[in-house]
């Protein structure tokens, strides 16, 4: 896709994972500001009941032209917030708009990789949606558990054909980040 081209259809990348508490609403937004950085339009869809990324969004309003919180027709790409989510007809919606679907994962948390077969299963009856990969976050790369938890999400990534992005640090917080420029 070329920066500043108008798109008639949109990229839709769905941010969902079973558990809650896992990084979707930042890697959303982050996402979403690196996209408009390189020139494309962006919309954020905020699709988890407890809208915690339209209220950081509003209290943290970003300063980079081309990110728009809500539907926006003019979007080359939109970036859908789930909800933590356990049932499987609300998680099949969340991917029956998406093109794509990328993971993120908190490590090192055993519950967080434990619920991924529940979401993979659901991956897999949503035949249209591809899996992007998944995104370690709240990584703590010197801990001795942190680096186990990482091998056995490769691990499963490899089961399942996809990728493990390089992991995301403890320290990256959408409530804690203000982007000024």
């Amino acid at each position: 896709l070329a920066p500043g081209i108008f798109y008639t259809v949109a990229t839709t990348l769905t941010v969902l994972h079973p558990k809650g508490g896992v990084g979707r609403s930042t890697t959303v937004y982050m996402l979403g500001a690196e996209l408009a950085l390189r020139g494309h339009r962006v919309a954020l869809i905020d699709r988890d009941q407890g809208q915690h990324l339209s209220r950081v969004f509003d209290f943290y309003p970003p300063s980079v032209e081309g990110l728009v919180l809500g539907e926006d027709p003019s979007a080359a790409f939109r970036i859908i917030d789930t909800a933590p989510e356990v049932d499987a007809d609300r998680a099949s919606s969340y991917l029956g708009e998406a093109d794509w679907a990328l993971v993120p994962v908190k490590g090192p948390e055993a519950g967080s990789v434990l619920a991924l077969p529940l979401l993979i299963e659901w991956l897999k009856r949503a035949e249209s949606v591809r899996l992007l990969g998944f995104v370690p976050t709240m990584f703590k790369g010197r801990r001795g558990d942190s680096r186990l938890w990482l091998g056995e999400l490769e691990r499963l990534a490899a089961r399942n054909g996809t990728r493990v992005f390089p992991p995301i640090g403890d320290s990256a917080s959408l409530a804690a980040f203000r982007m000024d420029g």
